[in-house]
């Protein structure tokens, strides 16, 4: 490489976006997560079975609905991204996620009002995850894109950490609502409140977002371009080098993104439904797993600035696959054998981080900077939109043939979605330095 450009110095903006990029990461799980902590409850309140895997099978369901309308909030609102700009589409999609989040503790019981209880609370999961598409296609890009070229990896690994960190907040939230509302009292209404956690981002990132530039490389590729382009959909699938590149990348999303979400999200049912660990402790186990998942991410992107992404992606998926037998262990441990399945979760979330840091990175290497955030964004949402799918799948299986047959679909499911990770980063191309190269012809183009 040759001389770097003044970008290659970490100022007081890539601080910024640094934060506002670790916070959208964050906010964007936490937004996600928030119904998948408190389900085993809220199933039993929005439609009541004496087969709880029909509770959760309509639950989850529901669940799933919103987490496929993420690709529709991309498709939509992600696009603007690249016309209009970071900041202003963030304002828009935050505030949105934000709110309709919020108002999933209003939603009423089947007590109150029969069947309608879980189209209401699947209506408000959907409006919530067509934000939160939104969000992913902003945020995901703001801060990794700007990033100095020797810093890009571990700060980009930082910034995915954020993920993780919204399992800290949302075991620590769900820890002292279940102390604050003990026993049956949060079984009755003490479960709502977990749906609260989703005003902190309002508070936490708007006002540094106000005092923080537009994103810099995008900035450059404004005014190197005499035309915008109207449609960074249509530019995807116009050019076949990113067209190949992004239904590569969507399928490798879907593998990493769906064993990561029947790890992380389904751990607090898991724990509740196989274990019958109380609220208390789930919190703890899920507090100590999103330990190992911020170390994960860390390690994960500064050792592949060295490596390269491929090799982190294709090593932590490997692993992944073999690590997803430890399901059957866990399920096997009761609630005095805790400190089992804490020693279990933990380098299960620190491999599953690594996966999600260089796929990150895959992400925001791979594409130029007139369509980066939509193409990140459809890809990372359908990824999880997919993944949304998988605990419907469990759920079922477990409506029909008990509880006992959790662990096992856990792990077999878990396997094969890594295993499809796998054969896609095999056949990717290193993205290491794309940006990088990018900005110095853009600094060219407009010298």
């Amino acid at each position: 490489m040759s001389k770097p450009p003044e970008g290659e110095k970490f100022t007081s903006s890539h601080g910024k976006m640094l934060y506002i990029s670790f916070l959208t990461y964050t906010f964007d799980i936490l937004f996600f997560i928030a119904p998948s902590f408190v389900i085993p409850y809220l199933s039993r309140e929005i439609y009541p079975s004496v087969n709880v895997g029909i509770s959760l099978l309509v639950t989850w369901g529901g669940f799933a609905a919103g987490a496929l309308f993420r690709p529709v909030g991309a498709a939509i609102i992600g696009p603007r991204v690249d016309t209009i700009g970071r900041k202003r589409t963030l304002y828009i999609a935050l505030t949105g996620a934000a709110i309709a989040t919020a108002l999933l503790a209003a939603t009423p019981t089947y007590k109150q009002v029969g069947v309608l209880a879980p189209v209401v609370y699947t209506v408000l999961v959907m409006i919530s995850g067509f934000f939160i598409g939104a969000v992913v296609s902003v945020g995901l890009v703001y801060g990794p894109e700007n990033f100095p070229e020797r810093l890009r990896g571990f700060l980009t690994g930082v910034s995915e950490s954020g993920g993780s960190l919204a399992h800290t907040i949302g075991s620590l939230w769900l820890l002292l609502t279940a102390v604050l509302v003990a026993g049956s009292a949060y079984f009755l209404f003490g479960w709502r409140l977990m749906f609260l956690v989703s005003i902190i981002p309002l508070v936490m990132v708007l006002p540094v977002l106000y005092f923080t530039p537009e994103s810099e490389i995008f900035a450059l590729s404004k005014k190197s371009s005499k035309k915008s382009s109207s449609s960074p959909i249509r530019d995807i699938f116009r050019q076949p080098s990113t067209r190949t590149a992004f239904l590569l990348l969507t399928f490798m999303a879907i593998g990493m993104l769906g064993a990561d979400n029947l790890l992380i999200n389904q751990l607090p049912t898991f724990l509740r439904v196989v274990n019958k660990f109380p609220p208390s402790l789930i919190a703890q186990v899920a507090l100590v797993a999103s330990i190992g998942g911020v170390l994960g991410s860390w390690v994960g992107g500064a050792v592949s600035q060295g490596t390269g992404r491929k090799p982190v992606a294709l090593v932590a998926t490997a692993i992944m696959a073999v690590m997803s037998y430890l399901f059957i262990i866990m399920g096997r441990q009761t609630a005095a054998l805790a400190p089992i399945v804490m020693a279990i979760v933990f380098p299960m979330y620190f491999v599953d981080s690594n996966a999600k840091a260089s796929l990150s990175l895959y992400l925001n290497e791979t594409f130029p900077t007139v369509m980066r955030g939509t193409a990140l964004g459809l890809i990372w949402n359908i990824g999880y939109g997919i993944a949304s799918v998988w605990p419907v799948l469990i759920s079922a299986f477990i409506a029909t043939s008990g509880v006992r047959v959790y662990p096992l679909v856990e792990t077999v499911m878990v396997a094969s979605l890594s295993v499809l990770g796998l054969l896609c980063a095999i056949f990717t191309r290193e993205p290491r330095g794309n940006i990088y190269r990018e900005r110095q012809t853009l600094t060219a183009g407009t010298a």
